[in-house]
Formats: structure tokens, sequence, C-alpha cells
């Protein structure tokens, strides 16, 4: 009889369902990243309604954003660093019965590759009680755990063009053809024909003194 009895304990607690835990996705993340973590919740009482959700961050987490609260309020608190995030459902949207609430947060996190990150989250019903999930895993309100993977490398700079030589300047006396130069770099064409002009009159003057000169003579 007594085994009987044993068989049937035993039964009834392979039979019970597994006690729900928070649960964070994924549970790696790269060291000093924004990581997209999710934090899953879930409402394990019939008789009463979840109705905030606090998350303690732990130390060293430089930021958080709420990108998916499931029309929550998502308040955040803390300095330079985040301290805790807390999570308010509206009025007419606590979670109920066997609901599940996901919360999606993008969080700064440490750079500390290898480390164990414990996110402690307490769970507030609206009938005033409070569950906290703060142990370590194994016990039965474990809290949940993120686990530091080593940091991404940084992508590389892309390359950068050499600076080109700026052309040199042309020479002081250069030109374009529409200057009136001659091009080599001689006196200018206007000023040469000028100057045959000059020697032309001066000539034509010289020769009209020798005449008149000879005229007088003759006289």
């Amino acid at each position: 009889m007594t085994r009987l009895v044993l068989a049937f304990a035993c039964a009834l607690l392979l039979a019970a369902p597994a006690h729900a835990h928070v649960e964070v996705q994924p549970e790696r993340a790269p060291a000093g990243s924004e990581a997209r973590l999710t934090f899953e919740v879930e409402n394990e009482r019939t008789d009463a309604g979840t109705r905030a959700i606090v998350i303690q961050m732990p130390s060293g987490v430089i930021s958080a954003e709420a990108l998916s609260a499931s029309g929550w309020r998502a308040t955040i608190r803390g300095g330079t660093t985040v301290q805790r995030v807390t999570l308010t459902a509206p009025s007419g949207r606590q979670l109920t019965g066997g609901e599940h609430g996901r919360f999606r947060l993008l969080v700064g996190l440490p750079r500390r590759a290898g480390a164990s990150l414990v996110f402690k989250v307490l769970q507030r019903y609206d009938d005033g009680e409070t569950v906290r999930w703060i142990g370590p895993a194994g016990t039965s309100e474990p809290a949940p755990t993120l686990r530091l993977t080593a940091a991404r490398d940084p992508a590389p700079e892309p390359a950068q063009s050499e600076p080109q030589a700026a052309p040199a300047d042309e020479p002081a006396g250069a030109q374009d053809g529409s200057s009136g130069d001659n091009g080599d770099g001689g006196v200018p064409i206007w000023a040469g024909v000028g100057l045959i002009l000059l020697a032309a009159l001066a000539g034509s003057a010289l020769a009209r003194r020798r005449n008149r000169r000879r005229l007088e003579r003759h006289e």
C-alpha cells in the first residue's frame, strides 16, 4: 500500500507544470555593444494581473531605451549609468491569466567580455503581491542572466586616397594667344611694328634735311 501511495505522489509531481521564469533573449551579446534585449514575463496567477515590471540594471550599463513595451509606459532612472527600468501597464492592459508580456529594450552593455550580467526583476500584481526574480540559477525565482561575449572588432575605416599634387603654376610670362604676344616670350608684334614706323619716319626726316643742305650750297 505504501508503495502505491509513493508512486501516485511521484506521478503527480512529474505531471505538475514547470515553474515559469522571467527570461531574457538572446542569452549572449557582445561586450560594449548596444544589444536589443527582449524580456519575457508570464502572468502566473488566474486571480490577479501583472501591473508593473521593474528591471534592475547590472552595474556598467550605460544606456537603456524602450523599443517595444506593448503599450506600457517605460520609466528609466539613472545618471551616468542606468539603474533601473520600470514598465507600467495602462488601465485595462495588465497581463492576466497565463499571458506573456514581451518587452524589448536597447541596452548599452559594459565592456566586460566573459562576464555574466544579472538582471533582477520585480513582478508586481494588481493585488499588491510582488514576485522577486532575483535568485541565482537553479532556484525557484532565478534572475535572468546575459553572458557577455568578446567585443566585435570595429569595422575597418575606408582607405583614404592620397592627396593629389596641385598643378604647377604657369610661368609668369606665359599667356594665351589672345594677349597679343608673339608666343616665344620676345617683343610684342605691335611694339615691333611701331619701331619700324619710327625708324622709317626718322629716315625720311633725315633725307629731307640732307636735300635742303644740298640746295643751299648750290644757291
